[in-house]
């Protein structure tokens, strides 16, 4: 007979765990709300114009910064908004190199607008069911894990 690994929890019983699961729900959430909603656009490319919405002229490496996500995926999706004219894409420098800054259209705003429209009874689903206070408390614990594991992951975006 094997014997346990000698450790205090199980993986499936720790915060890591909880996270991860927490994570992988609101991705299928998002996924099926935009399914069932028949949106013109994806969760991940509704994602990525919040962002360029509410942070005006960010780039594309910052969006991938932000989102864990290697540049060339978060491109793709940034040509698919822009072809989708949601979205310009503005050529500039910034220390030295060319960077690409984005910035929603008037079109973009009012998707967004409607999107986050038809969105609103999901979200308020959650917010009814997990008070300000807690949310607060949550958002402020998830950052102290991810200033941690900031230090701790190599990342390469």
């Amino acid at each position: 007979m094997t014997e346990l690994i000698q450790k205090k929890s199980q993986y499936t019983e720790g915060m890591f765990f909880q996270i991860r699961i927490t994570s992988r729900y609101l991705t299928l959430m998002g996924n099926q709300a935009f399914e069932k909603l028949n949106f013109p656009i994806s969760f991940e490319e509704y994602i990525i114009l919040d962002i360029i919405a509410y942070n005006e002229n960010i780039c594309h490496r910052d969006i991938a910064k932000m989102l864990l996500r290697d540049r060339s995926n978060i491109g793709k999706i940034v040509t698919n908004l822009e072809n989708k004219n949601l979205i310009k894409i503005i050529p500039d420098i910034r220390n030295n190199r060319s960077i690409k800054k984005l910035k929603i259209t008037e079109a973009g705003k009012k998707l967004c607008n409607k999107m986050y429209t038809k969105l609103e009874p999901y979200i308020e689903t959650l917010n009814k069911a997990i008070n300000t206070e807690e949310q607060t408390a949550i958002c402020n614990c998830l950052k102290k894990c991810r200033d941690i594991m900031d230090e701790i992951v190599e990342t390469q975006i």
